[in-house]
């Protein structure tokens, strides 16, 4: 094991790993007081901690705000209907409203798991029942809603859609050439790197069955220590270190994700939305933490199949052997 790692404490697979003692326990450390609730929380395992959350990522549609303000829209839409609305305008004037990079099924596979949660915070329990056999993945409203969106946004996307990567359409929405973009915070970085007089913004993808809309996140950032480290005294002041008010801006200012270190100013307008829904609790804790361990992966080459020949049959087909599947293997 590595002596300081990037951990993801919310998840299982890392729950199990802190649970068989690969991680340093941290629990009574001093520093973790510095720390919010909210991170805390989700890094709880059985009542203690391996971990320093650092920040918390969280996921939406960039708004490329120079594009939609030359076609008159004036700000980001909080409906699905306003959304449609918007992409409809720009599709008149001739523009591409929604870039998706459909060529990459990793890509595909995290918007998949992002926006099923979405639709249904608790897709681990609906998912449950088509592995139990209590339900067939055809029924299932949230992979049924999953399609219905998709197809819709498929009106508005590139023509090469199937043929673009996640480089490539970030790239072609950084420059101007495309409305809007499933992302989160973390592309931000790779916007400003590839035009840093991009004008964007973040918003929270509307419930596209008009139900409350909660923003996904996760944390992002966070730091353990092997308890196998020969030099754990250095390993456990590096956490104390980062954890440091000074230290903790630098890195939220570097990092661009909402910081979890109390006394940190977060101060990135584009991400303005975000910050607000994480004051509000208006969040909750993305999939990937608690679906079985290679769902999202297992399931990826039917959602990219789907999304380029719109086969509802197969999709659900491949959806219901994957959820069998995984689920009978954890």
């Amino acid at each position: 094991m590595p002596d300081i790692m990037n951990t993801y404490p919310a998840e299982d697979f890392y729950k199990d790993m802190f649970r068989d003692g690969y991680f340093e326990d941290i629990t009574d450390a001093e520093y973790l007081s510095k720390v919010n609730s909210t991170a805390m929380e989700m890094s709880n395992c059985d009542g203690n901690y391996y971990a320093v959350p650092m920040s918390l990522s969280t996921y939406g549609i960039y708004a490329n705000m120079d594009v939609l303000g030359a076609n008159g829209i004036t700000e980001t839409p909080s409906t699905w209907e306003e959304l449609i609305a918007d992409c409809e305008t720009l599709k008149a004037n001739g523009v591409t409203a929604f870039l998706l990079p459909n060529k990459d099924v990793g890509n595909v596979a995290q918007r998949f798991e992002r926006t099923a949660g979405i639709i249904n915070n608790d897709t681990y329990s609906e998912f449950k029942k088509i592995a139990d056999g209590e339900m067939e993945a055809k029924d299932s409203p949230t992979l049924q809603t999953w399609c219905d969106y998709n197809e819709e946004l498929l009106n508005y996307t590139a023509d090469d859609h199937m043929g673009m990567d996640y480089d490539i359409a970030a790239a072609e929405f950084s420059n101007g050439n495309g409305g809007f973009m499933l992302s989160g915070t973390w592309m931000l970085a790779t916007v400003q790197k590839n035009n840093p007089d991009a004008n964007v913004e973040l918003f929270a993808f509307p419930h596209p069955r008009g139900e409350t809309t909660k923003v996904p996140v996760n944390i992002d950032t966070s730091f353990s220590i092997s308890s196998t480290c020969k030099d754990k005294e250095i390993g456990l002041k590096f956490l104390e270190f980062m954890t440091r008010e000074d230290i903790a801006q630098m890195y939220c200012n570097a990092d661009g994700n909402v910081s979890t270190i109390e006394g940190v100013e977060y101060s990135i307008p584009q991400h303005a939305n975000m910050k607000t829904a994480v004051d509000e609790g208006n969040i909750f804790l993305t999939a990937v933490n608690f679906w079985p361990t290679g769902l999202r992966e297992e399931i990826r080459d039917g959602c990219q199949m789907f999304l380029g020949d719109l086969d509802r049959d197969a999709f659900f087909e491949s959806s219901q052997e994957a959820i069998e599947t995984i689920y009978a293997d954890n």
